[in-house]
């Protein structure tokens, strides 16, 4: 096992906003392109399509969200009133509320949907039902934009408790995670149509065909939902995979956190053939100070060689460095079919923070995280707290300070925790302009709509409350015209053709709304020379304010 700092043998903490070390890796030097639609050779879809969706030309925004229909045949135990329905669709109105446009799954034959995918190219949305005792079952819908629903496909999961789905960067395979008995498997997808295209391919068991120890809550077992010494024992005495995140850059490695055993295992992902093939390496979540952190899900920053961890179990945030150069290596010599045993112990990630999601004097045994997410912006990490029934806000730092003892680019620091007007808000999901978030408050059966400050990072209620049972998923849908694999090439050539503008000027607060990199087509000059010239006089600005601060302070 790697440990989690290499090259660094000082003690680490955690602080409110602690910094662990001043060497996170940036970008390299490698030009950001920011696009707003998510083209086929993109993989960033893996990581953040469920919580971003930045499009363009979005005719409308679609909210997919699913509840819980049998709390008998789950892990936890939610505390809110089952759904005879499980799935609903919303359209997303620009004033922050939402119509409910349809209605579907019987509660007894869709049985607790928990978790969502929409496809990155197709109007096609997959979910997952959690159930501790049978299989998972994967189904696939088309969705409309007046919200209905067709069913296309349905699958079996090969595992119980189903909690996550992921799409590989080429869209041929989606894989999915399975909690209960931490099975990861691999099925084939119809790249024209969003269909599955047969049945599992590849299983992946962290168990190794060991047999469970811990027993189902009916059963004996505990109740996953808790957080005391004696629960926390029963839920580590097994593995559980919660997540399986590709990265953005190579495609071939696959991190899952494991909640059960405290890890963030590197696989190596066989994109061609679609397997998961090899376990690289395995480190910890977090500190390791005895404690137990949990890990949940995994997110990387859309621009930083930076990845973010949740612990569920700690209430912590751990932050790592990627090995940009690693992972190249990785993925040349998978293209050369060479064998993958030489990097066996060596890991792509390094813990650089470690960060408290909740109030530093709030008990840490009343709380479990729930969902973590980075804003398209790339300028905050928002994160769910069940207990302490609020969202917590990270302001992201957007450059090395000088100071190492400020932080370094990509780590975080607490904007500020805001109550979701609910109990347990197990997720949330912004719309695609990143100025809504949406938040399911699984135990008071609410979905509550909060504004969201792209300056200041400040979460306000908007007024719009929802009644549905048991939430637990929102996924973000936006209704777009799909183009097919013929107009790949032509969207690609366009992309081509576009150029970066770059802003050379670096508030170190990162107070400004305007962005660092925009892309522009170049037959429209016109808007490149009024942006700089907006540019100009807001720096015009700012030192006319810099003036008038002095000449008051004297």
């Amino acid at each position: 096992m790697a440990p989690y700092n290499n090259n660094d043998s000082k003690v680490l903490a955690h602080q409110s906003t602690s910094v662990l070390t001043s060497d996170a890796s940036s970008d390299g030097g490698n030009p950001t392109i920011i696009s707003h639609v998510h083209f086929d050779h993109m993989s960033h879809t893996n990581s953040f399509n469920d919580c971003d969706n930045d499009n363009f030309g979005v005719d409308q925004q679609l909210f997919f969200v699913t509840s819980y229909s049998d709390f008998d045949k789950l892990a936890h135990g939610p505390r809110g009133h089952t759904a005879k329905h499980t799935l609903r669709v919303y359209r997303f109105l620009t004033d922050g509320s939402l119509v409910l446009l349809h209605v579907n799954g019987e509660g007894q034959k869709v049985i607790n949907p928990a978790f969502s995918r929409f496809h990155p190219r197709l109007n096609v949305v997959y979910t997952c039902t959690e159930d501790i005792e049978e299989n998972g079952k994967i189904l696939a819908y088309k969705i409309l934009s007046d919200g209905s629903l067709t069913e296309i496909g349905c699958v079996d999961a090969g595992g119980t408790s189903t909690c996550y789905l992921t799409i590989d960067r080429d869209q041929r395979h989606l894989i999915a995670v399975n909690y209960w008995d931490s099975s990861l498997v691999v099925i084939p997808l119809s790249k024209e149509t969003g269909e599955f295209a047969g049945p599992i391919q590849n299983v992946y068991d962290p168990r190794h065909g060991q047999a469970m120890i811990a027993a189902a809550k009916k059963h004996g077992g505990v109740n996953h939902s808790q957080n005391d010494e004696s629960t926390i024992a029963q839920r580590q005495v097994d593995p559980h995979s919660h997540a399986l995140v590709l990265d953005p850059f190579e495609g071939c490695v696959a991190y899952v956190p494991d909640l059960g055993k405290d890890l963030i295992r590197e696989f190596w992902y066989d994109k061609r053939e679609g397997k998961i093939q090899f376990e690289i390496n395995k480190l910890p979540s977090g500190l390791s100070t005895g404690k137990p952190d949990g890990p949940r899900y995994f997110e990387f920053h859309p621009k930083f060689n930076v990845a973010y961890v949740v612990n569920e179990l700690s209430s912590t945030v751990a932050v790592f460095s990627i090995d940009r150069e690693l992972l190249s290596d990785i993925a040349h010599a998978a293209k050369n079919n060479q064998p993958m045993e030489k990097f066996k112990g060596r890991s792509t990630l390094k813990l650089i923070q470690s960060i408290k999601t909740v109030p530093s004097a709030f008990p840490t045994q009343m709380n479990t995280c729930g969902r973590i997410c980075v804003h398209q912006s790339g300028r905050f990490v928002i994160v769910s707290n069940r207990g302490h029934e609020s969202i917590t806000i990270f302001r992201v730092k957007q450059c090395n300070s000088q100071n190492s003892g400020k932080g370094m680019r990509g780590t975080l620091s607490q904007v500020g925790f805001f109550h979701t007007r609910g109990e347990t808000p197990r997720h949330f999901q912004f719309d695609h302009s990143g100025q809504f978030l949406i938040v399911a408050n699984q135990d008071s059966d609410t979905i509550a709509v909060f504004t969201f400050n792209l300056t200041s990072g400040e979460l306000r209620f908007s007024g719009n409350e929802y009644r549905v049972p048991s939430p637990n998923f929102i996924c973000s849908c936006p209704m777009v015209d799909r183009y097919s694999d013929e107009d790949d090439a032509d969207a690609r050539e366009k992309v081509g053709k576009t150029f970066l503008v770059s802003d050379n000027y670096h508030d170190h607060d990162v107070r400004s709304t305007i962005p660092s990199t925009v892309v522009v087509d170049p037959s429209k000059k016109d808007l490149v020379d009024e942006l700089e010239s907006a540019k100009k006089e807001i720096e015009k600005l700012k030192r006319q304010l810099s003036t008038l601060t002095v000449e008051t302070r004297a």
